[in-house]
């Protein structure tokens, strides 16, 4: 089954919401002020629409692997970290639609290039360990999605082909670890 819910008029989905997203990013020290690191980051999304007669409901996810390769500038000082940079990686999709009401489902990929650049403190709680808050812009031209066959996906009742492409704004706070 190819097709894309129809949204009660009342149902629209907003233009920006809220997505998880985990990541992990070990870091080389190259020079005084200056590391690279490799990011691998996970981010996911769910939400379900009901069709126009409220009959029909639509399931719709996608996570997004994204590894990044970073540069980034950094100010030492006793007892913090900053850090200013960005990276780029090629950043992979899947995006799955699903109608519970007939027990179908279908996936969609889409694959290309990520941007990313942001800044991060941390704060250091003994010899190795940081907490660390960061904020971040991000970037992704994932292009037009495609079946597992390589066809593009197109709603029919619209003829538009959809594409995974993104801005994203990030608040994030974890821990680091310095060996």
């Amino acid at each position: 089954m190819s097709a894309v819910a129809q949204p009660r008029v009342d149902e629209r989905l907003d233009e920006f919401s809220t997505v998880v997203k985990f990541s992990i990013a070990p870091e080389l020290q190259v020079a005084e002020e200056w590391s690279v690191g490799l990011e691998y980051a996970l981010l996911l999304k769910s939400y379900s629409l009901d069709d126009q007669s409220g009959l029909l409901r639509t399931d719709f996810s996608y996570q997004v692997h994204m590894p990044t390769l970073l540069v980034h500038y950094l100010v030492l000082g006793e007892g913090y970290r900053l850090k200013a940079g960005g990276g780029i990686g090629y950043h992979l999709a899947r995006f799955t639609q699903s109608f519970p009401t007939y027990g179908t489902e279908e996936t969609f990929h889409a694959g290309g290039v990520g941007v990313t650049i942001g800044a991060v403190g941390n704060t250091k709680f003994d010899e190795s360990f940081y907490g660390s808050i960061g904020v971040d812009l991000q970037w992704d031209f994932l292009g037009t999605l495609k079946r597992g066959d390589g066809s593009i996906v197109v709603d029919r009742a619209t003829g538009i082909s959809p594409k995974m492409n993104f801005f994203a704004v990030g608040l994030t706070f974890g821990v680091m670890f310095q060996l």
